[in-house]
């Protein structure tokens, strides 16, 4: 199958696109570089620095690769700077979603996979865990912009196919914490470089992590000819800041203690996903248990800042 990935030099992406390789698929990447790193892109790999918000760009590219189907990735992704950026997170998130759609349209492509959110986009009060039937009330821009770019979805008729996949809170080895989101990655860096991690509010905000690889397995099993339809992509389990953060403490060999700042009124207090639609229909569910996740993590950005004397490592460890 020949699918363009859009966003395939980012976090997630670049997963998304060696599961695809793995699996015999023929990939073409699209990405402008702001938030992904070109190595991340094999160099066997076609790929296309182009803005999504670039609406001809983006029409002309599409027609050219003629691609089967269109895995839709690009966008921004972080709570805390949509903020500061509303009018940027609209224009790239739902703009920019918007002219993919309509390039996919004029191209004649039949199948978009959608990156959306599950940790966004339902809001506060919610039973939990969340099914997709839950209503939208996001309370960040961001979650406002993902909101806005499925309902994008929604006006399409018959002849196109969507599958819309809302994400828990995604973590995994080589997640930058310079992007103002991930806490498990940001936790881990601060933590190996001596700094004490910031916690807004008391920490026992909740929230359903979900390894990166079993993300990338999701939007595999989404490649399903005739499968349409809204899937929450997460663990099905919650686990709470706090928590996360001694899990974290502990893996690292440290007995810092986190700085506490007030609550961020733009994030959702607790979010656990029902997953069980993922299961029945995709046939998928999260392999990778937390703490093995974490684990991995840790490890990761351990071996990325040349940090050797940590718990993880398996060596005696020292306070960092």
């Amino acid at each position: 199958m020949r699918i363009l990935l859009t966003g395939g030099a980012g976090f997630i992406g670049s997963h998304v696109l060696r599961t695809y390789l793995e699996a015999g698929h023929e990939v073409v990447v699209v990405d402008d570089l702001s938030g992904g790193r070109r190595e991340m892109v094999p160099f066997h790999v076609p790929f296309y620095r182009v803005d999504i918000c670039d609406r001809e760009a983006i029409g002309d590219l599409i027609k050219k690769a003629k691609p089967d189907v269109i895995n839709h990735h690009a966008g921004l992704v972080s709570v805390r700077q949509s903020q500061r950026q509303k009018q940027r997170y609209m224009q790239v998130n739902a703009m920019g979603t918007a002219n993919v759609l309509w390039a996919a349209q004029s191209a004649g492509v039949r199948k978009i996979i959608y990156a959306s959110s599950g940790g966004a986009i339902y809001g506060n009060d919610q039973k939990l865990p969340i099914q997709e039937t839950a209503s939208l009330a996001p309370v960040s821009p961001y979650g406002e912009s993902k909101v806005l770019s499925e309902g994008l979805f929604m006006k399409e008729d018959e002849r196109s196919k969507f599958v819309i996949l809302r994400y828990g809170n995604v973590y995994g080895p080589g997640q930058d914490p310079g992007r103002d989101n991930g806490v498990i990655s940001i936790f881990a860096q601060d933590l190996l470089m001596g700094v004490k991690p910031r916690i807004y509010g008391d920490g026992s905000h909740m929230r359903d992590y979900v390894y990166v690889q079993d993300v990338a397995e999701a939007n595999l099993k989404a490649l399903e000819p005739g499968l349409t339809g809204v899937f929450n992509i997460g663990s099905g389990e919650g686990h709470r800041v706090k928590d996360v953060y001694d899990l974290i403490r502990d893996l690292v060999g440290t007995s810092k203690t986190p700085k506490h700042q007030d609550p961020n009124p733009y994030e959702v207090q607790d979010v656990v996903l029902d997953v069980s639609r993922a299961e029945a229909v995709l046939g998928w569910k999260a392999r990778v248990g937390f703490e093995e996740g974490v684990t991995q993590t840790v490890m990761g950005m351990a071996a990325r800042m040349g940090v050797a004397s940590v718990a993880v490592s398996g060596e005696s460890s020292e306070e960092v």
